[in-house]
């Protein structure tokens, strides 16, 4: 679905415009203030003349090997911006996804998943992606794969999810780090202040070195408070026959 201009047509259609799973949609207006907000946040790009493209989230998943290939059907067709559902990777073996049309996804309305999967060739990354509002799930899932890489880019500012147990991202059993240190970065920024990860080990992180700035603090701390005393005691010197 492309829209690229904003008429009273659009501005008068009702919430329900898109034929989605009834359910899901009713678990999108029921557990997120975005619902209401609908149709502000979703077509006020209209508005502004850019052009975007609507896609549901199970147009850009594969749960199947034999799903890959409607994913290659997508490759000559306009990039999706704007998501509607979870993405979901799952089950997938020794396959090269089509990640070109993860490019210029910018908002996804849902989770992004990826699970159970063992050496997808190509990492998913998602460059433009800005925004993630999750319902029931935390917004980013990456669990028990082997080999697969997932990253977002630069442009990544708001990470959102009403999972009951609070967690932002779920990083778990996988065999291949899924973090480096640019990448938790990203992550733990669009989920502040409440950026709150579920993992085991799968970061690989530099951690500043507390042993070193521990006894510099220390040091600075000691070296501050001896220049206090030292300049009130000259400031104040034998001053009392002033008063």
């Amino acid at each position: 679905m492309n829209f690229h201009t904003c008429s009273p047509f659009f501005q008068s259609f009702p919430i329900h415009f898109i034929n989605f799973n009834g359910e899901k949609l009713l678990l999108f207006k029921r557990y997120s203030m975005l619902g209401k907000l609908f149709p502000i946040l979703f077509l006020a790009p209209l508005c502004f003349g850019k052009p975007f493209r609507v896609c549901k989230g199970d147009q850009l998943s594969a749960t199947d090997v034999s799903e890959v290939d409607e994913l290659y059907a997508l490759v000559n067709q306009t990039r999706c911006t704007h998501v509607i559902g979870d993405i979901v990777i799952n089950n997938l073996t020794d396959v090269t996804l089509p990640v070109e049309i993860y490019e210029r996804i910018r908002k996804v309305f849902g989770s992004i998943i990826v699970m159970n999967n063992t050496r997808i060739n190509s990492p998913i990354h998602f460059e433009s992606l800005q925004i993630i509002n999750a319902t029931l799930l935390p917004a980013i899932t990456v669990i028990h794969n082997n080999d697969v890489f997932v990253s977002v880019g630069r442009l990544f500012k708001k990470a959102m999810s009403n999972y009951r147990n609070r967690f932002k991202y779920a990083v778990l059993l996988n065999k291949n780090f899924i973090l480096d240190t640019e990448q938790y970065n990203f992550w733990y920024l669009a989920g502040y202040p409440k950026a709150k990860f579920l993992t085991d080990s799968s970061f690989r992180v530099s951690v500043c070195d507390e042993n070193l700035f521990k006894p510099v603090a220390g040091i600075l701390g000691f070296l501050f408070v001896a220049l206090i005393v030292a300049f009130s005691t000259v400031a104040f010197y034998d001053r009392k026959g002033i008063f």
